[in-house]
């Protein structure tokens, strides 16, 4: 098995300190110089392992006299496989939760999801973008496109919708179903003024697609800071 580079084996060890708190949210770790000192590494190996805990959110840095490098509280893990939805998930965790409707039209939409839903690329589908808030904060935005003629159906965000969820549908209750592609990426500028994203700050970007039983009905994409939650993937049996 490949030796990990020594910046990942350094922000192991920090965030194993973290998880069993050892270090708690609010304390202060300790200044480049000692880590270097403490891990025998350069200063840039430090500062990268630092940059990979920021990112994932567990720690943040402050400018000026009380500056320094902090424990943050770590962010909810949701589960994106779940049969909760990630709305009811998050304000499980004690967070408020609350949604901004951007816009809302029926316009053609890009190929990729014509593609998906076998239509026309002249059909004008209901297209919506959304601002989801955690306490106040931005932390998903989202884009949603649904099949013509479910529009009064699926008039809301993909991410109020969990596995298994039973729709009405005229007296029948099909169940949906979910599939999710989870990838790392960079927010488009639009993204990144939404969700209040400094430059270069990837983000988490997932393509859902929402079925009837074989029947495409929502296709949506997602776009969430890495900071706003831990997502977990779990494979049932």
């Amino acid at each position: 098995m490949a030796k990990k580079p020594a910046y990942v084996a350094i922000a192991d060890a920090l965030r194993s300190k973290i998880e069993s708190r050892e270090l708690e949210p609010g304390d202060k770790l300790p200044p480049e110089r000692e880590l270097v000192d403490m891990y025998g590494v350069a200063r840039m190996t430090v500062r990268h392992a630092l940059d990979l805990l920021q990112l994932e959110g567990i720690i943040e840095r402050k400018r000026g006299r009380t500056g320094g490098t902090f424990v943050r509280a770590l962010p909810p893990i949701i589960d994106l496989t779940g049969k909760v939805s990630l709305t009811e998930q998050l304000a499980a965790h004690g967070l408020e939760v609350s949604s901004e409707l951007i816009s809302e039209t029926a316009a053609p939409a890009p190929q990729v999801v014509v593609s998906a839903f076998g239509v026309d690329s002249r059909d004008k589908l209901l297209t919506s973008e959304l601002v989801h808030f955690v306490n106040g904060n931005p932390v998903f935005a989202e884009t949603t496109y649904v099949r013509p003629g479910y529009e009064s159906k699926y008039n809301r965000s993909s991410v109020d919708y969990a596995c298994g969820q039973r729709t009405d549908l005229g007296g029948v209750t099909p169940r949906l179903r979910r599939e999710d592609i989870l990838f790392p990426a960079n927010p488009t500028d639009k993204e990144r003024e939404s969700l209040s994203l400094a430059a270069n700050t990837p983000v988490h970007r997932i393509t859902r697609k929402l079925f009837e039983g074989e029947t495409l009905v929502m296709f949506a994409s997602i776009v969430a800071r890495t900071d706003a939650a831990q997502i977990r993937i779990v494979e049932e049996n």
